[in-house]
């Protein structure tokens, strides 16, 4: 069977940067944005101006007291000057020079520019004009309803948006006002929060329900005709030179390019859901404002391996431990990688075993000798596990040192080792064996020297030796079995209480037999492993190890993809093989919805078959560069799609497909991708005028949300296997 590269190619990298207060900002609420020709952006607050430049905030004083500043407009005309307002003051600004110019009876709200040069002003009552060239802003005609917004083409084909009034299209001779209504045409609502001509000389209208397009005569679509069209209340807009609109609205920032729409919201893109201006520059850069602080997303064109590479220098600078121990990262200022620690977690050789792997696959199709070295710390790392316990075949789940957090608490799950110099974790789980016998067995196979494949040999055959000796159990320092590492065909196949682990356990006990031969030849292994086969049917158990749970045990997924990818590789009888192959199958089409990487790397390396690579690509692209744990506020959607079958076993509703990788929470491969909110405090303030505003606030915890980044090997593992398998092009 020929080789399925798929050869992603290059893609547009989003990052996002926050600034507030602490940056420079004369305050954390944003009212007006706009980017001049140049690229340099104009900041307008409630306290003030200011504008950023080459990663700098500089303050523009207007020569008003900051009580008196904010303000409310900013537009940059066709000679590149920018025009602010403050209340009913109006400043010119230019190389510089401030200047206030005019002074109106109402708030200004927005301006634009005709063909001619002319200049248009509309405050909340009125609309003015000022010829080309001259600062003398002329009544014009008054308007209805509170004026919000205006859209001009031309030299006066001019729309105004009201908060009460809707649409109102300027017409005849005798200039006035055509009020379009929503009950008399198609638009949402009355109250027109937002109005722009694009190229094409259609109207977009953003209102409190949505976006309305218009083509200025008759004809109206909404998201009830077009799916696509963004819902909700819709604050502002900005359209790029590239066809891309993106929206500020009341659950953050919406983008609509190509057809279709990307959410960037709480708070991993916007620091609030409030997002109350937007503007776009000639690069594409965007800026969000909200009432906590300014986002400004950037993008860079990248391919998966610049992003590799970025993950691997990352996780080198802030994931690596003593020993060579891979694991996430806890931050003592949230969203600030340069504060903190990393985490002495339950599963630290779980961990490391993945990163090894991910290394071994690099060094295998790369030949860098950096990679080599990375994967042969993590096996020392892996190996002194195996050793500290001082239990023949009993491994510990992690090792603390001393000035190490925990170190001496008394924990009756740590113990002292025999040198005294740190302290090792028992009640090793499965998880701890598959991972550990998954990332040696591929270092063994495609890395080690002979030395090193020695000494992995006799770790395998201690550990399996240890399984078999204490009737397939791992027993504790304490003499009893811990409490999940339990391969006893008494219990998985006759035990109720194991029903849950009985597919998945008989996985675990054939692969780790099946490595366990392969390394050592010793024909004990593989007797045991045909008489598990034969006189326990576990064989059969793993034709369908996997439970149909409505996506509840996601640790189960990840271990039973790290189980039968060793099996399978050295597994040469095909009717031993037909039988995993229907357990594989089985699995990977209950999982292939999640559009993980790593689930597809592993089916499509160990059957040849099409595996969603493309898929896998897409959701590589756009795992966030950026794996702090933010938390994510999605439910207000309406796109999405829940089920609540869940319930049946004890879990929230969630959603009937994952979000894309850039939208959900941030999860290793053993977390639930199907949530659509983390970490947030959901709640209802009645406003003074009666209306109900959504109030969303993280939920502070002291190792999770902005205090906890993912380390890389969650791209890392899959992109590197990918790639040695030519699953995955370069």
């Amino acid at each position: 069977m020929s080789k399925r590269t798929y050869y992603n190619g290059s893609f547009i990298q989003r990052t996002r940067q926050v600034l507030g207060v602490a940056d420079g900002l004369p305050s954390d609420k944003i009212s007006a944005l706009t980017y001049d020709k140049k690229g340099l952006l104009f900041v307008g607050t409630d306290k003030g101006l200011a504008k950023f430049e080459k990663g700098k905030v500089t303050l523009i004083d207007l020569g008003l007291p900051p009580d008196k500043a904010a303000i409310n407009m900013l537009f940059v005309d066709g000679d590149n000057a920018l025009w602010a307002a403050s209340g009913g003051k109006l400043f010119y600004i230019k190389n510089k020079n401030v200047k206030e110019v005019a002074k109106f009876s109402s708030p200004a709200v927005q301006m634009a520019q005709g063909s001619d040069g002319a200049l248009w002003l509309l405050t909340r009552d009125v609309l003015y004009k000022a010829e080309p060239g001259s600062f003398d802003f002329e009544r014009y005609i008054d308007t209805q309803g509170q004026g919000t917004s205006i859209a001009l083409k031309g030299l006066k084909d001019i729309f105004v948006g009201s908060k009460k009034s809707g649409l109102l299209g300027l017409i005849g001779k005798r200039p006035h006002f055509a009020e379009l209504f929503e009950q008399f045409t198609g638009l949402l609502s009355n109250r027109v929060n937002c109005v722009s001509f694009d190229s094409v000389g259609y109207v977009w209208v953003g209102t409190d329900k949505g976006v309305n397009v218009y083509d200025g005569k008759g004809h109206w679509l909404s998201a009830k005709e077009v799916g696509v069209l963004p819902k909700g209340d819709i604050r502002a807009m900005a359209f790029a030179d590239d066809g891309s609109r993106w929206f500020a609205t009341g659950t953050g920032l919406v983008l609509l390019k190509d057809g279709s729409i990307k959410y960037y919201g709480f708070k991993r893109w916007v620091p609030s859901i409030n997002v109350t201006a937007v503007a776009v520059s000639p690069d594409g850069t965007v800026a969000g404002g909200t009432d906590a602080g300014l986002s400004i997303i950037f993008q860079e064109t990248m391919t998966l391996e610049d992003k590799a590479a970025h993950y691997q220098k990352t996780l080198e600078k802030y994931h690596v431990r003593k020993d060579g121990f891979v694991t996430v990262r806890f931050l003592d200022r949230p969203g600030d990688m340069d504060s903190g620690y990393v985490e002495v977690s339950d599963n630290d050789g779980t961990w490391t075993a993945m990163y090894l792997v991910s290394q071994v696959y690099r060094y295998a199709t790369t030949g860098e000798k950096a990679a080599l070295a990375n994967a042969r710390k993590s096996y020392k790392a892996l190996k002194k596990l195996a050793y500290i316990t001082g239990i023949p075949g009993f491994t510990a789940r992690a090792i603390r040192y001393p000035g190490e957090v925990g170190f001496g608490n008394g924990d009756p799950e740590w113990h002292l080792d025999a040198k005294g110099e740190c302290e090792w974790k028992c009640e090793t789980s499965s998880d701890e064996m598959v991972g550990n016998f998954y990332g040696l067995s591929v270092f063994y196979d495609l890395a080690a020297n002979e030395k090193e494949k020695a000494e992995i040999t006799e770790i395998i055959r201690a550990v399996m030796d240890h399984i078999l000796e204490n009737d397939y159990k791992l027993v504790d320092f304490d003499g009893l079995p811990t409490t999940w590492a339990n391969w006893d065909p008494a219990d998985i196949n006759h035990n109720d209480h194991w029903f849950a682990e009985r597919g998945q356990n008989a996985l675990e006990m054939l692969s780790m037999l099946k490595v366990a031969h392969h390394m050592t030849g010793d024909e004990k292994y593989d007797k045991v492993y045909k008489s598990m086969i034969s006189d326990h049917r576990y064989l059969m158990n793993a034709m369908h190890y996997k439970l149909e749970d409505y996506h509840s045990s996601h640790i189960d997924d990840e271990l039973a993809m790290l189980s039968i990818s060793p099996l399978l590789k050295y597994e040469k009888d095909p009717m031993i093989r037909s039988y995993l192959l229907m357990g594989l199958e089985h699995h990977w089409q209950y999982e292939r919805v999640e559009r993980a990487p790593l689930w597809s790397a592993i089916y499509g390396s160990l059957t040849g078959k099409h595996c969603d690579i493309e898929l896998a690509a897409e959701s590589l692209e756009l795992l966030p560069l950026d794996l702090i744990h933010y938390p994510t506020y999605n439910s207000h959607r309406e796109d999405l799609e829940w089920i609540v079958a869940s319930e049946e076993f004890w879990m929230p509703p969630q959603l009937k497909e994952p979000l894309p990788y850039d939208e959900k929470p941030t999860n290793k491969y053993d977390a639930n991708p199907f949530r659509a909110d983390c970490d947030i405090k959901i709640s209802e303030v009645i406003n003074e005028d009666g209306s109900v505003e959504t109030k969303v606030e993280a939920i502070e915890h002291p190792h999770g949300g902005e205090r906890r980044a993912e380390d890389g090997t969650v791209f890392l593992h899959p992109y590197w296997m990918a790639r040695y398998y030519e699953l995955l092009g370069d």
